[in-house]
């Protein structure tokens, strides 16, 4: 399904499902996507459909929000493939302005990516994933690339390496919940980036050194959306989070 320009796709109540079908929002702008679930699960080749993403957001598309959603394939521990879908919500090329709030993705290897490579970088990429529902996604919550980034009051549960920060990006971290995981909030050697990590809850995490400190410059104000109490997330999140809640 390729999104054009000024088009909301809405879901009615809580059955409107995209059974096989990525959406591909490329170079487009003022697209909204809500209350719908999708899935590319009993597609015969994944790979072939939309690049492998459930949604795809590229090339110069700005002023994108996705709200209420639901996206899944495979419970990882039963297919063990990590390479026969790619992510759930995939990012990529001279993308801004983008929100992706109160959406469930679950059962997953690779969540999503903001920046396609370490040299898919984009200074006015601005991203803000808030209130999402992570369950059974083992990595990329999020892989993020490029410019400022904001990941504020996200549940996250069933995680491996779950938050990659990459590419001398600067990402305010912000009242997330981890549950027991591996690694929580990261960076490669080899591709460092830097976070701004404020009172997350993390339940256990593998001992590694946080990315180094930065200063996110967050241009809109989020007080009265902020859920100020981080222990709250893990049960504010799961139930209000995706599809017939809004």
């Amino acid at each position: 399904m390729r999104v054009k320009s000024n088009k909301s796709i809405v879901g009615i109540g809580k059955d409107a499902f995209l059974d096989g079908v990525g959406i591909d929002v490329s170079s487009q702008n003022n697209v909204i996507l809500q209350n719908l679930r999708a899935t590319l699960v009993g597609t015969t080749t994944p790979a072939n459909v939309n690049g492998g993403d459930v949604i795809s957001i590229s090339g110069t598309s700005k002023n994108i929000w996705i709200d209420h959603c639901e996206v899944y394939s495979e419970d990882p521990s039963a297919q063990t493939d990590k390479d026969k879908y790619d992510g759930l919500i995939d990012i990529k090329g001279r993308t801004g302005f983008i929100t992706i709030s109160w959406t469930y993705l679950h059962d997953h290897h690779k969540g999503g990516l903001v920046g396609a490579a370490d040299d898919d970088l984009h200074d006015d990429r601005k991203v803000t994933m808030h209130h999402n529902h992570y369950k059974n996604v083992l990595l990329r919550v999020p892989m993020y690339r490029g410019a400022v980034g904001h990941f504020f009051n996200n549940y996250i549960v069933g995680a491996k390496d779950a938050t990659e920060i990459r590419a001398n990006t600067c990402v305010r971290v912000e009242r997330n919940y981890y549950e027991a995981l591996h690694y929580s909030i990261y960076t490669p050697s080899d591709s460092p980036g830097k976070t701004e990590r404020i009172s997350n809850v993390e339940v256990s995490r593998t001992s590694r050194a946080y990315p180094a400190n930065c200063t996110a410059d967050i241009p809109y104000a989020y007080s009265s959306v902020l859920t100020s109490d981080t222990n709250d997330v893990k049960t504010v999140v799961p139930a209000s989070a995706g599809v017939g809640k809004l």
